[in-house]
This record gives structure tokens, C-alpha cells and sequence, in this order.
């Protein structure tokens, strides 16, 4: 999505994840549900928090992938200055993709040793 001309990615990274479990009760990243049970400011800020190291394992991932890259990440101060629409938007798409990032997939390739058959 696009916030003032700049396009705002995420990507659930370990760094991420570290972080926002920090802010989950008991540091247990399961038990991020309850963050959203509080007061509206506190929610609010947490779900700042949450979309800015969303947004900072994006952009310091492809710094890391292309080290011309310069990060340029969303700040906290900056998603509390947003809309309510906008805001809203942006921690849909910063949810969505902490989800998709939580899957485990593993890609595998045949193997390319010629096995001999034991009869």
C-alpha cells in the first residue's frame, strides 16, 4: 500500500517477531490477541508498534539482499499521525502479512542420486 507516495511492505522476519513478541504478555507471541483487548490508545500505539518492525523486516531485508537499498522505514510517530481509514488499512495489511509469514514451508528438490534397488 501506499502512504504519502512511499509503498509500505511487510514481512514477518525474526527480528519481527522477537519484537513484537516483547510486547505480547509473557513475551508469548500467542497471546497477541490480548494486546488488542486494552484501551483504544493503548491498542492503537501497539498496533503502530506492531506495523513498524512489520515494515522495518521488509525494508532492512531487502537492505540486506541489495546493499544499495536504502531502508526507508514507516515510524511509529508517523502511523499515529494517519487517518483512522488509512490506519485501519495498514494494520490490515501489516495482520495479513504477519499470518502469511507465520506458515512453515519448506521447499525440497528431488534428489538427483540414482538409488540402488535392493531385491
Amino acid at each position: 500500500m501506499k502512504i504519502r507516495g512511499k509503498e509500505i511492505k511487510f514481512l514477518r522476519t525474526v527480528k519481527a517477531t522477537s519484537e513484537i513478541a516483547k510486547l505480547c504478555p509473557d513475551q508469548d507471541i500467542e497471546r497477541i490477541g490480548e494486546l488488542f483487548s486494552g484501551t483504544l490508545p493503548t491498542t492503537l500505539e501497539t498496533g503502530a508498534k506492531i506495523a513498524h518492525y512489520l515494515n522495518e523486516g521488509y525494508e532492512m531485508n531487502k537492505h540486506f539482499e541489495d546493499p544499495d537499498y536504502e531502508p526507508n522505514i514507516i515510524s511509529v510517530e508517523e502511523i499515529m499521525y494517519l487517518t483512522d481509514s488509512v490506519y485501519t488499512e495498514l494494520m490490515q495489511a501489516a495482520l495479513n502479512s504477519m499470518n502469511n509469514g507465520a506458515e512453515v514451508t519448506v521447499e525440497t528438490q528431488k534428489s538427483k542420486k540414482k538409488v540402488k534397488n535392493q531385491e
